[in-house]
């Protein structure tokens, strides 16, 4: 190449779509050095610059600049553990608590999923890397690997949908309304394994909803409403129950809701036992 040159594209916020282009700006590679160089942003609409420059690592450090974390690689899956619901000793999970919104703090109850998915958590920083499960806003994202260290855990082994989540190591991407109160959220499915990124809410819509005010039939507990939709029509729905705080104390009487329905044959050929997964680091 005579002349190579760094391409910069800007995106809003939301980075699973395409339709939200900023502007873009070119630097010619032989003029980065360390000393920052600007460029205008072009294209329709553009406005404002952006900033580049050019050295080893450590110029990130003496700029006091974080890299941002979903660059790092995704470490591998963590072992898949069993833990019995009817155990009085502490949850084997990460319970979610500050920064993150109060909220989404704790752990919470994918209800009525059957023999599929039992508990998550936005809790961290877990062992995932990737910009998954980090503790705290990215913006107003944060990622969930299904498959990741003590965030997840599913009702049944013997499930296949298990084995296709693993195969690909799906990644839950939450985008909120905002970042301080939040209480709408759009999910966004990536297929980490396979590099892809579901953007098509036209076809299959995954949306999250806060129950402001609760729902009598569980005092005490924050409650999402998860509805999906399939071609603009909702064809299943689910709640997000908060079954332990962010001190990680259950919370009655959804904790209890929660270990009948783990128990019952509904969840699968293990009744009471959960599956989760745990990255060791002395391995």
């Amino acid at each position: 190449i005579a002349a190579p040159e760094v391409h910069v594209r800007v995106y809003d916020a939301d980075l699973f779509s395409a339709d939200d282009f900023l502007g873009e700006a070119r630097f010619p590679l032989a003029g980065l050095s360390a000393q920052e160089s600007e460029a205008a942003l072009t294209g329709e609409g553009a406005k404002g610059s952006v900033f580049a420059f050019a050295g080893p690592p450590k110029l990130l450090q003496e700029k006091g600049i974080k890299p941002w974390t979903g660059y790092e690689g995704v470490a591998p899956m963590g072992k898949q553990k069993p833990w019995n619901v009817a155990e009085e000793a502490a949850i084997p999970m990460l319970v979610g608590g500050a920064p993150m919104p109060a909220n989404l703090r704790g752990i919470f109850w994918l209800s009525d999923q059957k023999n599929r998915s039992a508990l998550v958590s936005m809790g961290g920083p877990s062992r995932d890397g990737g910009g998954c499960s980090t503790g705290r806003f990215q913006g107003n994202r944060y990622s969930v690997r299904v498959n990741g260290d003590r965030v997840w855990s599913f009702a049944d082994k013997n499930d296949g949908v298990l084995d296709f989540v693993q195969t690909i190591d799906l990644v839950y991407h939450f985008v909120y309304d905002c970042a301080e109160n939040p209480k709408k959220c759009q999910i966004v499915p990536e297929a980490r394994a396979l590099n892809i990124a579901w953007r098509h809410e036209w076809l299959l819509d995954f949306e999250m909803e806060l129950e402001e005010g609760g729902d009598e039939k569980y005092p005490g507990s924050v409650i999402w409403r998860r509805p999906s939709y399939v071609l603009g029509k909702m064809v299943y729905e689910y709640a997000l129950v908060q079954v332990v705080d962010e001190q990680g104390s259950r919370i009655q009487p959804a904790w209890d809701e929660f270990v009948a329905y783990q128990k019952s044959a509904v969840a699968g050929g293990t009744p009471g036992v959960i599956l989760y997964r745990e990255i060791d680091l002395s391995t």
